[in-house]
């Protein structure tokens, strides 16, 4: 349903209860926000549809909503207007991860703008803030060096498909381990080295061979369960395995001597938590290199759909069906 446009209004997609998106989420008329001190207004070009809004509207991140609240959890856009203390221009292109984002206008604080060139890409944008952050935080937690050997579960997810062509350009092979065997080749086109199936009888004695008999020195883990407990013993002495992830809820089985014998570095990841315990000096070292990278035509980061809020119906539908070749978007023009 389209909304006849108000005065000093803007769409935005609510939700009063929490529950399953496609049962609570309306389209709405709201004023449009107004920035307080160290905040900013921003014009929102895109967002994405990701696993977290599920999670947000069901009540079951995190954070808690606040009902009545607006979906959404991460976009770009242009700064509209600031409020006191903001250092950022007026008309700056910016990406984000904040609440309110399904919405035609959102209040950043300006510690959560990541100010980007006006000429980036609109629909990597969109998708800046969390999932490269998570893979450049994933790498850098791995302590590798080039030519080590790095392991990644649920490889054709978008962290995973980001991490390797990050890992690529840093001449850090990988191996991505996924459940479809249609997906091997796109992700040996973005710079896998090899990529095996989760199901395979021989997936231990496989990693063996691809490593010459030396195992992986990081394994970055987003599944857990049974899958976990067989690559636990494909780790390397020394080598780091990161869990960032929960798919399979079964639980992983290891004997403490796989760990204890071979000083094996077992460790939880969350991206909050890692941003807060970086420099700022850092952080702006991390900003720069991932845009310099997503900047480039050949860095993939594929949008399969976008939607107007007006499309909101069809998009979640979209979204349920699952199997999508890259992310949806909600988009101010719809193109």
């Amino acid at each position: 349903m389209q909304l006849s446009p108000l005065t000093n209004t803007m769409q935005a997609l609510v939700f009063n209860n929490t529950g399953i998106a496609n049962e609570v989420l309306q389209l709405t008329h709201l004023p449009i926000p107004e920035p307080g001190k160290g905040e900013a207004r921003i014009k929102i070009m895109a967002s994405t549809i990701q696993p977290a809004d599920m999670l947000f509207m069901a009540g079951k991140y995190r954070m808690p909503p606040i009902l009545p609240q607006i979906a959404g959890l991460e976009g770009v856009g242009i700064i509209d207007k600031i409020g006191e203390h903001v250092t950022l221009p007026l008309h700056t292109l910016v990406a984000f991860r904040h609440k309110n984002i399904w919405a035609e206008y959102a209040i950043i604080p300006e510690e959560k703008l990541i100010p980007l060139p006006a000429d980036f890409p609109i629909e990597k944008g969109a998708q800046m803030a969390l999932n490269p952050v998570t893979a450049y935080a994933l790498l850098a937690e791995a302590h590798v060096k080039p030519g080590d050997w790095l392991l990644l579960t649920a490889g054709n997810s978008a962290v995973a498909k980001i991490t390797i062509q990050l890992a690529h350009s840093r001449r850090l092979p990988c191996i991505a381990v996924v459940r479809n065997a249609a997906e091997i080749e796109s992700l040996q086109a973005l710079g896998a080295a090899a990529v095996l199936l989760s199901d395979s009888p021989t997936l231990a004695a496989d990693i063996q061979t691809i490593t010459h008999q030396k195992g992986v020195h990081a394994l970055l883990d987003a599944v857990g369960g049974n899958l976990l407990t067989v690559l636990l013993s494909q780790v390397a002495p020394f080598g780091r395995v990161i869990l960032y992830g929960l798919l399979d809820k079964n639980p992983v089985q290891f004997q403490n001597a796989t760990l204890i014998f071979n000083n094996i570095t077992l460790q939880g990841f969350g991206v909050d938590a890692w941003l807060q315990s970086i420099t700022p000096i850092q952080k702006q070292h991390m900003y720069a290199d991932l845009i310099a990278a997503l900047q480039e035509t050949s860095f993939q980061m594929p949008v399969a759909a976008t939607y107007t809020f007006a499309q909101f119906k069809e998009a979640l539908e979209a979204y349920s069906k699952g199997h999508l070749s890259g992310k949806l978007l909600w988009v101010s023009n719809g193109e």
